[in-house]
C-alpha cells in the first residue's frame, strides 16, 4: 500500500492533492458520501483539476471542480455532471483506511 494522507488532513468536506514519488497525481476527497480518491486529471483535456494547491471543491464544498474549464464532478463516484466532459468520470483510485491513514490499495487489497 502507498500512503496518501491522514484522515486528520481532510476537513469534513475537503480535498487534498498528493503527488507520489512515481509522479502520479491524486486527489483525496472527503464528502458526505465518504472518502474517495481519483486521478487528478480532468477527462476533458487531462490537465490537473486545481489551479491552487488543494482547491478542488466548489464554494458549497459539494462538487469537485476543474479550474481550467469549469467541469463539475460528484465526489461519490467522480461523474462529471456539468461542463465539457459531462457524463465522463474521473478515474477512481482504490483506497483503504488503516489506523487513520488513507492509503492507496494494492490490487490484492482492493
Amino acid at each position: 500500500m502507498t500512503f496518501l494522507c491522514r484522515l486528520s488532513d481532510l476537513e469534513p468536506t475537503g480535498a487534498r492533492g498528493v503527488v507520489l514519488a512515481d509522479g502520479r497525481d491524486i486527489i483525496v476527497v472527503r464528502s458526505d458520501d465518504g472518502i474517495r480518491a481519483f486521478t487528478n486529471a480532468c477527462p476533458h483535456q487531462g490537465v490537473p483539476l486545481e489551479t491552487f494547491p488543494d482547491r478542488f471543491l466548489d464554494a458549497d464544498r459539494k462538487l469537485i471542480v476543474c479550474s481550467a474549464h469549469g467541469a463539475r464532478f460528484r465526489p461519490a463516484d467522480g461523474l462529471c455532471t456539468a461542463g465539457p466532459c459531462r457524463g465522463k468520470h474521473l478515474p477512481g483510485i482504490p483506497i483503504v483506511i488503516v489506523d487513520g491513514a488513507i492509503e492507496m490499495a494494492d490490487a490484492a487489497d482492493a
